[in-house]
């Protein structure tokens, strides 16, 4: 089997957040479970900002590609992932070597119409250049929602395309690539891509709608947003699209990395350590603790939460609750590792201020530090609002933190309170305090405590059971083209 799987990020090499995950692991995992040269599986992403500086990314060439008025030109760049897998980074018109991978500053970039139009038409050139036409493409998120459109346009006007199956998974439906509609024409697609069936969206055309409508198979990150999105208000406006596409749309957990999160042998850990000796946990504590200049004798409840600082996560109500529990002298304690909205950024450094022998704040990204504070805190807080997968969780659970989760999406599929894990009862300030409350309760039992440890650790997340989803709905997708193509 032939797979092309396009994102426009991927781990290790570019990230903003959770689909730059899935993109560096699930590749990896079809690979590992496959029998050799059974599968050619080639990843695509974009250029981004210091790829040339990058040890292990080499600029392969120059290539010329058709635009629908034009021809255009690329810069290729090549790599490897850890596990074998190519990756081939496009830089059409140069219009990736930038600081940010969508915008800066909270803005997107105002050109990301252009940016991911003319990124659509390089990567088939790109194809026609490796002469490279795989069984099936698999698209993520609204960045390759064009090009699956384009795939059903090009299938009518050229043959080489009528074979080639199509998945396209759906990270997070909050993000859909919305621009005038007036572009349409812009793209080479005809008038009737215009139509809600289509590209329209409430008078505006949304990348993702290619996606949804266009692609032989739907897939989301787990069976519960599956059926969230299917209703409003979680369908993001897309809930009637995505019902008409029902008996094609699946839900596949997200897996993790567990030799790249493992606290046996994980390089950021002064101290390791497993589920049979948990010494090195809380030597963790106590370094994490230091690290943000919090008293490292401290042996009560220490949470951690390491997020982007949005609406979407929570935060405002993890910060409201936690601020009101710290009046009252409720004692635990707090590190937050993480950047987002400036005004969430700005109330949780005064957090921090007000309560600087409690709170401990770090705004940015830092992967060390992240597996710091997953390690080393005993319970791990996310109330998001929703959260079509999330992989910190299951991070967390992989580390014996236990999660303090609302149970939405993933979260619910993969945090199960009877096991390891604490739902909050109610999504708002006061169920926030309630579920640190209850969180402060199992610390204090010391033998429901461990038991919970040990069944976190034990849990199996990795991305090998999910890769052989993935490839059950490959299956699908390529039975269901040939069955239109009659070659079945």
């Amino acid at each position: 089997m032939k797979i092309l799987f396009l994102s426009s990020e991927v781990s290790p090499f570019s990230k903003s957040g959770g689909l730059a995950d899935v993109a560096g692991a699930l590749p990896e995992a079809i690979m590992s479970i496959v029998p050799d040269h059974q599968v050619d599986l080639r990843v695509v992403t974009t250029a981004f900002g210091g790829i040339r500086r990058l040890d292990g990314i080499t600029l392969k060439k120059d290539i010329n590609f058709e635009l629908p008025d034009g021809m255009g030109k690329t810069e290729v760049f090549i790599a490897q992932t850890a596990g074998g897998v190519p990756v081939t980074f496009l830089n059409p018109g140069n219009l990736f070597e930038r600081p940010g991978l969508y915008g800066e500053n909270g803005l997107d970039y105002p050109d990301n119409f252009e940016r991911f139009l003319l990124w659509s038409y390089a990567v088939r050139g790109w194809m026609k250049d490796e002469d490279f036409f795989p069984d099936i493409v698999h698209g993520n998120d609204w960045q390759t929602g064009l090009f699956m459109a384009l795939m059903e346009y090009w299938r009518v006007t050229d043959k080489a395309w009528e074979t080639v199956a199509s998945l396209f998974t759906i990270h997070n439906l909050a993000y859909k690539g919305l621009f005038p509609i007036e572009k349409l024409p812009l793209t080479g697609l005809p008038p009737s891509y215009a139509h809600f069936s289509r590209l329209e969206f409430y008078g505006k055309m949304a990348f993702i709608k290619g996606g949804i409508c266009c692609s032989e198979m739907l897939s989301t990150v787990s069976p519960s947003y599956r059926e969230e999105v299917l209703e409003e208000p979680l369908g993001e406006g897309l809930s009637g699209a995505l019902v008409k596409r029902k008996e094609q749309f699946v839900g596949i957990l997200n897996g993790i990395d567990d030799a790249l999160w493992n606290p046996e042998n994980d390089p950021f850990l002064r101290t390791r350590y497993s589920r049979h000796d948990l010494s090195g946990k809380a030597d963790s504590k106590k370094e994490l603790l230091k690290a943000f200049g919090l008293d490292p004798t401290f042996s009560g409840p220490l949470f951690g939460m390491v997020t982007r600082l949005t609406g979407q996560k929570g935060v405002d109500l993890a910060l409201d609750g936690v601020e009101k529990l710290l009046e009252t002298g409720v004692d635990f304690r707090l590190v937050i590792l993480g950047s987002g909205e400036s005004l969430l950024e700005e109330k949780t450094i005064r957090l921090s201020r007000s309560f600087r022998q409690k709170v401990g704040v770090r705004i940015g990204f830092d992967d060390p530090l992240a597996h710091r504070i997953i390690a080393g805190s005993d319970f791990f807080l996310m109330p998001s609002r929703f959260e079509p997968c999330g992989l910190s969780q299951m991070y967390a659970m992989r580390y014996g933190t236990i999660p303090v989760v609302n149970p939405t999406g993933g979260l619910k599929d993969t945090v199960n309170p009877s096991e390891a894990g604490i739902w909050l009862d109610d999504l708002s300030e006061a169920g926030v305090m309630a579920g640190i409350h209850k969180a402060i309760g199992l610390f204090q039992d010391k033998i429901r405590l461990k038991k919970q440890i040990v069944n976190a650790m034990r849990k199996k997340n990795s991305w090998k059971a999910r890769a052989g989803d993935y490839m059950e709905t490959y299956r699908k997708a390529i039975g269901i083209r040939r069955k239109i193509t009659g070659l079945s």
